[in-house]
């Protein structure tokens, strides 16, 4: 995270002991008031701090106390909690993803983290999803998910064509003498590489 915008904060030239303040002393929040980057001190802290409780906050960033920090902190988690019960019980009354997503106001990808996170037995793994193919069960999209993920990495790439840099290296791994269209590949591949300094070649302006 880039800390540029620190140079225009309000706070720059002041005290550093004003922002560690004793109970009670508004001088930090009014100075924060007219700060014009007041939002990016407020993000920060909250990458700084993360989740971490009252104890492990400190100072005023943003014109919020520690305390008030903690407090916005424990409202957000508790709305979150809210929000993903509400996805859990939709998903137990038969709504898909998506009408859920439109329900609640989030994105597909959240209901089937949420749906994940509280899935019963391991489901969201590629084992879950042939446990549940063996046993003749509905696939979840999580277990779905975590298949077609495995699936593609298991796609193999088609080897590097004759008549490229790709094709001669091929050839050198198999152990093979390189044919002539990938030994001539090669060879402007070096040639260009020593002109311009890049093996690509460039289309003509």
């Amino acid at each position: 995270m880039s800390l540029d915008w620190m140079t225009a904060a309000v706070c720059a030239g002041v005290d550093p002991e004003l922002w560690f303040p004793e109970s009670g002393d508004s001088r930090p929040a009014r100075i924060c008031q007219g700060c014009p980057v007041r939002q990016q001190c407020e993000e920060y802290a909250a990458a700084l701090e993360g989740d971490c409780g009252l104890p492990y906050r400190h100072g005023v960033w943003g014109g919020t106390s520690a305390k008030e920090r903690a407090e916005a902190r424990e409202q957000t988690r508790s709305l979150k909690d809210d929000r993903d019960e509400q996805i859990l019980r939709l998903a137990e009354h038969g709504v898909g993803p998506k009408e859920i997503a439109a329900l609640v106001g989030v994105t597909d990808r959240t209901v089937h983290r949420v749906k994940q996170r509280t899935a019963p037995d391991g489901c969201g793994t590629t084992k879950a999803y042939y446990r549940h193919l063996l046993a003749g069960e509905d696939i979840d999209p999580a277990c779905q998910a975590a298949s077609d993920a495995y699936e593609q990495q298991l796609v193999v790439p088609p080897p590097p064509e004759c008549g490229t840099r790709g094709g001669y290296e091929r050839h050198r791994r198999q152990g093979e003498p390189a044919c002539t269209p990938c030994r001539q590949a090669n060879a402007d591949a070096d040639r260009r590489f020593r002109n311009t300094g890049t093996t690509t070649e460039r289309s003509a302006a």
